[in-house]
């Protein structure tokens, strides 16, 4: 449910149901909200659309429009429709609807103006009403007392259509359909994008030349005049930018493998990769690019990668070959390898995530020499490029035996002891931190219990002397059954409180809950990993599989080092570099999951190299892994409000947007599987609109939701502009259960209480131009110009990859003649009664029954539904 969300018209938006406020044909609608043993009523405009349940409560222009809310169709578990009998006050409420007056036990009837239409007879009016019960998959439940028989039955019928089989069939197709239906994405302001693309090019080139002539004392002068020259060409202003940004589909590409990685690893991203050999200029707190690559480790079939639940491109040692990254998918479950997530430009530590170990397999070596690259022991020239010769076979020895480590991808290979890792100025005493240096700590999510347990299956933990340079420690955080365990409790808890009526013992029933005790143990485990990164100390995060309690730490992690992921547009980059590229399962855990168009499988080996005993179950498993990480970033935001340019608006709208399906960004399992069906290039971004968003409400054009006007960004810029810290800025959260808090204005937004307390002093929204600081803005504005220009270009790569994918493509099933035929006495487009005698149709392709105005009669003289019409049009584009 959105509260506050827009309630303009959705493209193609089609209403099956629209009571108004004042209805004056016997049907009306009222929110029924527990107080007590009575109900207080509120009436309301119900409308059910194609997309959604719209609700705005109290009169048009008063104080209940500000209580409006949207519930997407997709985000509710169920839907139901009880008959109940009308009360006295039940009918006051129906009869004020229609304008009416009722009679007063105590004081009679009131006084009626000459406007004021006579009362109903009470035999007139209906003795009984209807309830519609929606539970959502959020933590609420709404009840709507409905009047009229018939708008009851219709509202009933339409719970069957509210649900698809077919991925194509989620409104995020349909609405980016009809978003660009005028007009193909790709075709817009090519001239526009022509001219900066231009300019950016020659930016660069020209600031690849002064690098290449630069030394080490000029390092400051020349990030400067990089700074300056980025900035001009840009008006910093909206004009043809919000053109643009109206017009693209950019949120697809604000994540960019590349661009990242040279953010992360250079003070200077944007120009030439220096050699590994000039010490003036690599090195930590300068250049880190020559020891890190971007690989796909493709397979010869599709070239789209051997892991597939992995992102095209991972980030990994440059002395990692792709031969010994396809060895060690065999040792790790679901082959989710070793992969960096974060390069600490600062201390040169490593932060990389993976699944667990299989303790049985044979390539568990190959695994510890991958792993022992991540180790920070300094960079040195000659571990920049991939080893030609294979490491020695190790011995095998007990497991409690421990030797000196071996060499990492960072030592010089000499007898003497390894270089101090801050050759500038350093704290730490070298002679004491030699061994820290050589170690590589593995952040498990899980209990140490789970862990054991999962050594009899097959999985387990890094040990014995493959991995006896890693210093294990377990973190105690529960896995999805817990999770979805503490949320029903929550939500059970939520339900029995709600209202005015002053019950004890919430706080205490709050606890018994656990769901602010699985918030503490992330928190303490990102901060845990923030410190040692911190410190030079890389960390290995994993946990079963790796794609949900990893990215919350790894996630999390981050946003405590680096401010630009606490801009929002670095905050969308977070979310689809550890959330959705790396394949956490939003489908099946936000309980969308529908079945697609396409099916692959991938190389022998790495489909069976998994723990078969636990993985086998096909059952689906929802778990509100992604709503609860949200509520960590809430924790993080609540104690430091000018650390981040967003608000918890936004956290409170992405937490419901999940499971709303209008836009592609949180569909399928992860990144090869949006792309295989089309997502990325058949729907919508979230952050698109949520960027969008947030421009108009800097330039003054909307009211502040998701901006925070209290944010320092002239502090940020010092280091995201890398001028301090080397780009890092370090929050440090309190983790204590004192400090941390319930999330009341999303756990308790429809609470029947929150009515009357907002109705008096709810928070007023105001509409104000809110200035950052410049090159702050010129640094953002060009960023999303860039995000422009790489959708355009490709668009059209992406729809000849899709043609020639080399991935199993079942054929369209076409409808039979006789299938269904009169089995349906209503049109599956517009909801019309068809008769013994209507004329009557079915679509070629879904099969779904059309009234003869619904169906469009193609060039081969078969019949489809709209939906479908367009679908293949567009298709041939």
């Amino acid at each position: 449910m959105s509260k506050g969300t827009s309630p303009d018209h959705l493209v193609g938006e089609t209403s099956f149901i629209d009571i108004c406020h004042n209805a004056i044909e016997g049907e009306a609608a009222a929110l029924l909200y527990p107080i007590d043993d009575e109900r207080q009523m509120l009436r309301c405009a119900l409308s059910i659309s194609n997309y959604r349940v719209l609700i705005s409560p109290g009169n048009k222009g008063g104080a209940g429009d500000e209580l409006g809310f949207s519930l997407p169709l997709l985000s509710i578990a169920s839907w139901n429709v009880q008959r109940r009998a009308l009360k006295a006050t039940t009918r006051a409420v129906f009869q004020w609807a229609r304008g009416q007056t009722v009679a007063d036990p105590d004081t009679g009837t009131r006084a009626m103006d000459e406007t004021t239409p006579p009362p109903l007879a009470q035999s007139n009016f209906p003795s009984a009403g209807y309830t519609l019960k929606i539970s959502s998959k959020h933590l609420w439940e709404v009840e709507i007392l409905l009047q009229g028989e018939r708008v009851a039955n219709t509202v009933r019928d339409l719970w069957r259509y509210f649900h698809t089989t077919q991925l194509k069939g989620m409104p995020a197709f349909l609405l980016y359909r009809e978003r660009y239906a005028a007009r193909c994405e790709d075709a817009i302001c090519d001239t526009d994008d022509d001219d900066d693309d231009d300019d950016i090019h020659e930016g660069n080139h020209r600031e690849d030349k002064k690098s290449n002539n630069s030394s080490n004392d000029n390092d400051t002068n020349n990030r400067n005049k990089n700074n300056c020259e980025l900035s001009n060409g840009d008006d910093g202003g909206c004009g043809g930018f919000e053109n643009q940004m109206d017009m693209v589909e950019f949120g697809w590409n604000l994540f960019d493998a590349d661009r990242e990685l040279e953010r992360q690893l250079s003070l200077y991203p944007g120009t030439a990769v220096p050699s590994a050999s000039d010490v003036s200029r690599v090195g930590v707190k300068r250049d880190l690019r020559p020891w890190f690559r971007l690989t796909s480790v493709k397979q010869s079939k599709n070239s789209y990668g051997k892991s597939p639940t992995y992102p095209f491109r991972v980030v990994v040692p440059n002395a990692a070959s792709d031969e010994l990254l396809e060895d060690v998918m065999a040792a790790r479950s679901r082959a989710r390898f070793p992969a960096i997530s974060f390069v600490h430009l600062g201390s040169g530590a490593v932060l990389a995530r993976s699944s667990q170990p299989l303790a049985r397999s044979p390539a568990l070596r190959q695994d510890g020499e991958l792993c022992r690259m991540f180790a920070n022991s300094g960079y040195h020239a000659h571990n920049a490029e991939p080893r030609s010769e294979p490491p020695a076979v190790l011995p095998l020895v007990p497991i409690r035996t421990r030797h000196a480590p071996p060499p990492s991808l960072f030592d010089t290979g000499s007898e003497e002891p390894p270089a101090p890792r801050f050759p500038a100025a350093t704290h730490l005493d070298t002679a004491s931190t030699t061994r820290s240096q050589r170690t590589l700590y593995v952040v498990d999510c899980r209990p140490s219990n789970a862990a054991h347990a999962n050594l009899a299956m097959g999985g387990g933990y890094e040990s014995g002397a493959t991995h006896d340079f890693c210093e294990v420690k377990f973190h105690g955080i529960e896995n999805i059954h817990s999770v979805s365990k503490s949320f029903a409790k929550l939500k059970a808890l939520i339900h029995r409180f709600n209202g005015k009526q002053p019950k004890e013992n919430f706080l205490s029933q709050l606890h018994e809950t656990g769901w602010l005790y699985h918030i503490q143990r992330l928190l303490m485990c990102s901060s845990k990993i923030a410190d040692s990164l911190d410190l030079g100390d890389s960390c290995l995060v994993h946990c079963t599989d790796g794609w949900d309690r990893t990215p919350q730490c790894t996630a999390t992690a981050m946003l405590l080092l680096d401010p630009f992921y606490r801009t929002i547009v670095g905050f969308s980059v977070l979310v689809e570099k550890e959330f959705c590229s790396f394949g956490h399962k939003f489908a099946e855990r936000c309980g969308h999951q529908v079945q697609g168009e396409t099916s692959y499988t991938s190389d022998a080996g790495v489909s069976g190299s998994d723990t078969e005993a636990q993985q086998s179950n096909t059952k689906l498993q929802p778990s509100p892994i992604f709503l609860q990480w949200m509520d960590v970033v809430f924790q993080l935001v609540r104690q430091f409000p000018r650390h981040f340019e967003f608000t918890t608006r936004l956290l409170e709208y992405l937490s419901e947007e999940v499971y709303a399906c209008l836009h592609g960004t949180f569909l399928c399992n992860g990144e090869k599987e949006r792309m295989f069906e089309g997502v990325r290039l058949g729907t919508a971004s979230i952050w698109t609109d949520v960027v969008r968003a947030a421009a108009k409400e800097r330039a003054g054009h909307l009211p502040l939701y998701f901006v925070n006007d209290t944010y320092e960004s002239a502090t940020a810029w010092q280091y995201i502009s890398k001028q301090k810290g080397s780009g890092i800025q370090r929050i440090s959260p309190n983790c204590s259960s004192k400090r941390l808090v319930f999330w009341e204005s999303f756990y308790l937004r429809h609470d029947g209480d929150n009515y009357s307390i907002d109705f008096s002093n709810g928070p007023q929204q105001m509409t104000k131009k809110v200035s950052f600081h410049p090159e702050w803005e010129r640094y953002f504005d060009r960023f999303v110009r860039d995000s422009c220009a790489a959708r355009r270009r490709e668009l059209p790569d992406m729809r000849r990859r899709l043609q020639n994918l080399c991935v199993g493509r079942p054929a369209v099933a076409v409808a039979s003649a006789s299938l269904g035929k009169g089995n349906s006495r209503m049109c599956s487009h517009c909801r019309k009664n068809l008769g013994f005698f209507s004329s009557r149709g079915q679509c070629v392709r879904c099969g779904s029954t059309l009234c003869s105005n619904c169906a469009v009669c193609t060039d081969s003289e078969t019949k489809m539904c709209l939906d479908c019409y367009k679908l293949c049009e567009w298709n041939t584009q």
